[in-house]
């Protein structure tokens, strides 16, 4: 009689599918070192560019009393996605895109530099601006592709998770430490934002991995062969376009309770401190919704509830056509906050979906509309309030406005397998 232990049967299709469907930790990102410093880093350089919004908006103000030169400190920087960001990202393709994004923080340290020097005219502040903004995109694609690289699998879909919380909660804490430093020295936010630039280059340095690029220099075009060469992928690619046009769309519809909180601040009769509830609650519940959504739900389960979940936010701003007092007007914030959970999958869908050696203009593409969408919807809604439409109701009737949006937007979502089809086109070929 053998004393021999059974061998254990080996996976099949089963294991590995219910493998790849449990329910993701955070280990499974802050386990892996490189991923964890790369986190860290995307939080100094995000917390910087909050900063330097504020600190620069604030010091023009000081010094001119303006509020159009402050309002145009601000806005400018939105400016490179009408066009400029798209070429960027063709040019990122070229190179490996972790030496891009210490290369982009490198350079924003330097011009942020420059607005510490005493005197500076208005004018040239504002360029500095404009070129710091200018370098935001790059830096953006460069990210998103690095993470691509770094994670597969779920793994990745929790860390781009992780980055919106992350973006979030920089975006609060740079918000307000830009405030408090701006109000006792706008010169010293400026020096700390770009010491915090300086600081996230050497961690991406020191601790993120080389990984050359795959595109060929002698397969090279013009850059702006190539950066239609990667709308067009957009275009043609229906996953591509598709969940694009999903995350245009529901930026464009949650970020209003955020966009208009001044307005809705006033016509409430409060102030500052009231503007400033509204919006950290919002930026609050994106931070916990994500995080719970991610983390709680399984891959696949997740999927399926984006099609469903995206009626969220319509139906959230819809309720503010009741004229709700401020509780009524945080509880919108929140669920503003709460719809933005299915943003993580679908962008780690579209990170799954790109090749690598096209993610830089890809991602910068679909930044830019995204960009744009948010800020369309927001400068539309202020218009109207602007001719006297009580700010409620324009918020309560974009939201009946989502709801053909978002319906136009899922009508045609893809499949599971068409979704699957995608990621393996994308995905690079396997060697022998």
């Amino acid at each position: 009689m053998s004393n021999q232990n059974p061998q254990p049967a080996p996976a099949g299709p089963a294991d590995d599918a219910s493998q790849a469907d449990r329910k993701p930790t955070f280990s499974d990102v802050f386990g892996d070192r490189e991923a964890a410093s790369f986190l860290l880093a995307f939080c100094l350089s995000n917390a910087g560019a909050m900063l330097n919004r504020v600190a620069v908006t604030f010091l023009v103000w000081d010094r001119t009393g303006s509020s159009a030169l402050a309002a145009a400190s601000f806005a400018i920087s939105f400016a490179p996605y009408l066009g400029l960001a798209q070429v960027l990202g063709a040019i990122v393709d070229r190179y490996a895109y972790r030496n891009v994004m210490i290369v982009c923080d490198v350079l924003r340290a330097g011009l942020v530099a420059l607005l510490l020097i005493p005197g500076l005219p208005i004018p040239a502040m504002i360029a500095i601006v404009f070129a710091v903004a200018a370098v935001q995109p790059a830096y953006n694609a460069a990210r998103t592709a690095t993470l691509a690289q770094i994670l597969t699998g779920d793994a990745l879909s929790v860390a781009i998770a992780l980055s919106f919380s992350a973006a979030a909660t920089a975006q609060i804490i740079g918000y307000l430490a830009g405030g408090l430093l701006s109000a006792i020295d706008p010169y010293t936010a400026l020096a700390i934002n770009a010491g915090l630039f300086v600081v996230s280059a050497i961690t991406i340095s020191v601790l993120v991995r080389y990984r050359p690029t795959v595109n060929r220099r002698e397969d090279r075009r013009h850059v702006l062969a190539e950066t239609a060469d990667g709308l067009r992928m957009l275009r043609d690619n229906k996953v591509l376009r598709t969940v694009s046009f999903g995350i245009w769309g529901l930026f464009a519809l949650t970020a209003v309770p955020e966009g208009v909180a001044v307005l809705w601040a006033v016509h409430l009769g409060g102030d500052s401190k009231t503007q400033g509830m509204i919006m950290a609650v919002d930026a609050a519940a994106v931070v916990v919704a994500t995080l719970l959504f991610t983390r709680l739900v399984r891959p696949s389960v997740r999927d399926r509830l984006i099609r469903p979940l995206a009626f969220l936010a319509p139906a959230v701003l819809t309720t503010a056509l009741l004229d709700p007092p401020l509780a009524g007007v945080l509880l919108i914030a929140i669920g503003a906050g709460v719809a933005n959970m299915i943003m993580a999958p679908m962008n780690a869908t579209l990170a799954h979906c790109i090749p690598d050696g096209w993610r830089g203009r890809v991602v910068a593409a679909a930044n830019s509309g995204l960009q744009l969408c948010q800020g369309a919807a927001i400068a539309g809604v202020g218009l109207v309030v602007e001719f006297g439409v009580p700010v409620p109701y324009v918020v309560g009737a974009w939201g009946v406005i989502g709801f053909a949006i978002q319906f136009l937007v899922t009508r045609d979502w893809p499949t599971a397998d068409e979704i699957e089809a995608a990621k393996a086109a994308a995905a690079p070929p396997r060697t022998a």
